[in-house]
């Protein structure tokens, strides 16, 4: 009976041990950016729009725990628009021809799972153009305002928090896609435990001077991308694993003394 029970107790303390409550890590992951109010000025002539058979604008939103996920797609001729959300991730973009803006949101925030995810919205625009009204080159300036947001956040239990926003501005020769301008934008911001945070805010005026040719068709791309993950581990608390130390060593010296005082009696 006593070695029953003995067997018992010290069954009892390890599972209770064994169960204590768990800390979960928090890793946050805030990414927004907007390019609005773009502006295509010659110094003469007319900006012109020309048609074209393809989808104008075009927006994504994908979610992703690195092997699968959903993800939202819309195009349209002027305005596309798309926006998915699990709750602790979401992603959205917007591409707007019609007011010249295009917008990408993206958002992991995570608590109590040993998980990672990754979210990212995509807005662009693909557009055909061409300065009429003169002859040989004309200069023209493409400006807009760039507007960038990143917010990263991590405890000591986190593994990591990430944001990446990019930026692009193409313009092309319509006939072989050969650049003529460009502009790009990028900023990686990443954090790792012990416990910290980070935020960065980006408001910049764009304003980009460049040679093109009358009546000679050229391309107009942009992209706004903004990617967010994190990541985020579960470990035992140390008031937890201290106790369960501790615990199972008392109980194996329990053990040991007991079986020392019955072998003395026998």
């Amino acid at each position: 009976m006593k070695r029953t029970s003995l067997g018992t107790c010290v069954l009892l303390l390890g599972l209770l041990l064994g169960t204590s409550s768990s800390a979960h890590a928090d890793a946050i992951s805030i990414t927004s950016a907007s390019v609005t109010n773009v502006q295509i000025v010659p110094t003469a002539g007319t900006l012109v729009f020309t048609t074209q058979s393809f989808p104008a604008t075009l927006a994504n939103a994908v979610l992703t725990d690195g092997f699968d996920g959903p993800s939202n797609q819309s195009v349209s001729p002027t305005h596309a628009q798309a926006s998915i959300s699990l709750g602790f991730a979401s992603a959205a973009a917007d591409s707007n021809f019609t007011n010249m803006s295009f917008s990408a949101n993206s958002n992991v925030m995570l608590s109590g799972c040993l998980c990672s995810w990754e979210a990212e919205g995509f807005a662009s625009l693909r557009k055909n153009f061409m300065i009429v009204g003169g002859d040989g080159n004309v200069s023209v300036n493409v400006s807009g305002l760039l507007t960038t947001m990143q917010t990263l956040m991590t405890d000591q239990f986190s593994l990591s928090a990430g944001s990446t926003i990019l930026v692009g501005l193409r313009v092309f020769d319509a006939s072989d896609f050969s650049t003529v301008h460009s502009f790009s934008f990028d900023s990686r911001v990443a954090i790792r435990p012990p416990t910290n945070s980070s935020t960065t805010e980006i408001e910049r005026q764009l304003s980009e001077l460049f040679t093109l040719q009358f009546n000679k068709e050229y391309g107009l791309s942009i992209t706004v991308i903004a990617n967010s993950r994190a990541a985020q581990s579960e470990v035992p608390e140390p008031a937890s694993v201290f106790l369960l130390v501790s615990g199972l060593g008392f109980a194996a010296g329990f053990v040991r003394k007991h079986r020392a005082i019955r072998r003395r009696k026998e």
